[in-house]
């Protein structure tokens, strides 16, 4: 979940303006010296095993029409090779193509957007926005907040799912919504994605350094989306209150089974005693019996789990299936969600669990212990 959801939004990490994050002003931009660098540090041998691609993004909002109708839309301003590294909207193409390496102009839009303007592949809609900045530079207050429009083909029509990028993003080459911001050679930001989500921190710092003195901030995804980061906080804590409530029920059954064998043997352990067999001999029977039947347990469940893990890790879980159409526009990851195995937390809840056996054993392997003859040995 967390994979695709940073690759819906900004990244693993994201460079961008100092103060962005606070005011989301499209006015600040980052010069191309930064996403040179940026680039360059990702190419690195201590980091090209890591980063998997960076992308240069322009963001902005704006107003797109079609001879039916329009709507609000927020721009994106990508190139698409690099933006292909980052993002799941050019896997997620349903008509049409992607933007292509070439192409200097076009755009691919959402199929809710698509809906309600009425277009297909091949037409024509007319994107309006405001400049960021004037053309002249030298003459600032001549042609500042000037509306700027363009005329676009629509390429390519996505859909992931989430509605609030299905019915409000479009995505256009970079190179075209620079010209029509009028921002020649900057960007919003640039995003990283990398192989693991772990070392969105260690590349954040490496970042830093390597960018002092840039009036810009570095941010992990936690910091740059957190409200998707509280979200998955809650999501953990919840797991475990569940699996707190799973292991209860586990070792009151441990115990229930374990319990009643050692009651119903009574006369076995009574004549086992009678033969010469010391208390603690019994009770490490009763423990060995019950460490055998833990250990073939865990190892048809984890056959079990590992099975059903294995179809979710192949075919996903489309949780589309369950909101008919789109997910509510709160969730922004990807709706196809693939199951990942942690190694480290089958193996710490297996041993959980054995040691968990382990201990409630104990109660019954001294009940065990504690047979009394000639009372055990009495036939009714």
């Amino acid at each position: 979940m967390i994979t695709n959801a940073v690759r819906f939004g900004t990244g693993d990490v994201v460079i961008q303006a100092q103060g962005y994050q606070d005011t989301g002003s499209q006015a600040m931009l980052l010069a191309t010296p930064v996403a040179s660098a940026t680039e360059a540090f990702a190419r690195s041998d201590a980091m090209k095993h890591i980063v998997e691609g960076v992308s240069p993004r322009l963001l902005a909002s704006g107003l797109l029409s079609s001879a039916a109708n329009s709507d609000g839309v927020r721009i994106m301003g990508v190139i698409p090779k690099q933006e292909r590294t980052v993002s799941l909207i050019p896997q997620r193409i349903v008509e049409g193509s992607y933007l292509a390496d070439d192409q200097q102009s076009g755009v691919v839009i959402g199929v809710d957007l698509a809906r309600k303007l009425a277009v297909k592949i091949g037409a024509k809609v007319v994107l309006m926005t405001q400049m960021v900045q004037p053309p002249d530079p030298a003459a600032p207050d001549t042609g500042g907040g000037e509306m700027q429009s363009t005329l676009l083909r629509v390429g390519g029509i996505f859909r992931t799912g989430v509605q609030a990028i299905d019915a409000h993003i479009i995505q256009l080459p970079l190179s075209e919504a620079q010209g029509l911001l009028g921002v020649p050679d900057q960007v919003t930001q640039v995003a990283v994605l990398l192989e693991r989500e772990g070392d969105a921190m260690m590349v954040a710092h490496g970042l830093r350094k390597q960018l002092t003195g840039e009036p810009i901030e570095i941010l992990p995804w936690r910091e740059a989306m957190p409200e998707l980061a509280r979200l998955f906080l809650l999501d953990d804590a919840f797991n475990y209150v569940m699996n707190g409530v799973v292991l209860a029920v586990v070792g009151l059954g441990i115990l229930n089974t374990i319990l009643m064998r050692v009651l119903q043997r009574r006369y076995e352990f009574g004549l086992f005693a009678a033969l010469g067999l010391r208390p603690t001999q019994l009770a490490v029977m009763v423990i060995g019996e019950s460490l055998a039947l833990t250990a073939f347990s865990l190892g048809l469940g984890l056959a079990l789990g590992l099975g059903v893990q294995h179809y979710f890790a192949t075919h996903g879980l489309d949780l589309r299936w369950f909101f008919k159409s789109s997910l509510p526009a709160a969730l922004v990851f990807d709706p196809i969600i693939y199951a990942r195995l942690s190694v480290t937390r089958v193996v710490s809840s297996v041993w959980i669990v054995f040691l968990m056996a382990t201990v409630i054993s104990f109660y019954p392997a001294f009940k065990a212990a504690r047979t009394k003859l000639p009372d055990a040995l009495r036939v009714f």
